[in-house]
């Protein structure tokens, strides 16, 4: 039943908001009995990160098609641009406009990318990117796309701090169920289970470690996810709000009213009305394509 399959959750992940950040707890269920038939086609990625344990490389078994051949995924920040969602899924297919019921978009992840590209403000604690958390009253517009699953893994890798989720995407005309699939969401995880699974430091006492969690450490962030009123990171912000309004104004305008700061009441809207100039903050040069809208 496709209500059953709602609550599967792979939980780890990061990239929706350019950090590698996104899906979630990847490890479906650790001694699954049967991942699917074409599981021994995905290839470990080709990163020095260090993944625990292979089970982590595994997309939920419903949101992988019928011809076995690609993983669906939804995208609801910086990936509502085709061209950086191309960055993430070079090989992607079926790129669609959808709407997930149940889940509330909101700026309250931290990631250390930010502060690498230099694009993060800690002063002004303008450092947050997006996630999607439950909220059972609430609904956004993204897109669904389809990704090759031998590309699967490059994306679980980097988004390990989130929580991989099967959820069901509908048109946002018909309001019928697009896709013979779920698709994977990044949504909120938790400090506390990426450290467990993920930090050598802790696991090892590895001085060295390079998880996200470690590497926030050394830009003074001592947590991945917070209730701190953490502000949107403007050139990804605007990025977002650009890859938005180039799928029309129905989505631009469902992206600034169902986007939420971390205090869950302000809307992004509101943010903008006040600070209009995060509009005109262009990004590096270097990062002018990938953050370009």
């Amino acid at each position: 039943m496709r209500n059953e399959r709602r609550a599967l959750v792979v939980d780890d992940v990061n990239d929706d908001g350019g950090t590698d950040d996104r899906l979630g707890t990847f490890g479906i269920q650790k001694k699954e009995k049967s991942l699917h038939k074409n599981a021994h086609k995905i290839a470990p990625p080709s990163s020095s990160l260090r993944m625990p344990n292979i089970t982590s490389l595994h997309p939920p078994p419903s949101a992988i098609t019928s011809d076995g051949a690609f993983v669906a995924v939804v995208g609801f920040g910086s990936l509502l641009s085709r061209n950086s969602a191309l960055f993430t899924a070079p090989n992607l297919r079926d790129f669609r406009v959808v709407r997930v019921h149940g889940y509330r978009r909101v700026f309250a992840h931290t990631s250390p990318i930010f502060f690498e590209r230099n694009i993060a403000n800690a002063e002004t604690r303008e450092i947050a990117s997006l996630s999607v958390e439950e909220a059972k009253e609430h609904s956004f517009i993204g897109c669904r796309f389809e990704i090759p699953l031998k590309e699967y893994p490059a994306l679980a890798v980097r988004e390990a701090e989130f929580n991989f989720t099967g959820v069901e995407t509908r048109d946002i005309s018909t309001n019928e169920v697009v896709g013979e699939s779920l698709s994977v969401c990044c949504v909120r995880g938790s400090d506390e289970i990426y450290t467990r699974k993920y930090c050598t430091k802790v696991l090892e006492g590895d001085e060295n470690c390079e998880c996200v969690k470690c590497k926030l450490k050394t830009f003074g962030e001592p947590m991945i996810w917070t209730d701190e009123l953490i502000l949107p990171t403007r050139t990804y912000c605007r990025h977002c709000v650009l890859a938005a309004r180039g799928l029309g104004k129905v989505i631009e305008d469902d992206f600034l009213d169902n986007t939420f700061l971390a205090d869950r009441k302000t809307r992004l809207r509101e943010h903008l009305e006040k600070d209009p100039s995060i509009l005109e903050e262009l990004p590096p040069e270097s990062l002018a394509v990938r953050y370009g809208g």
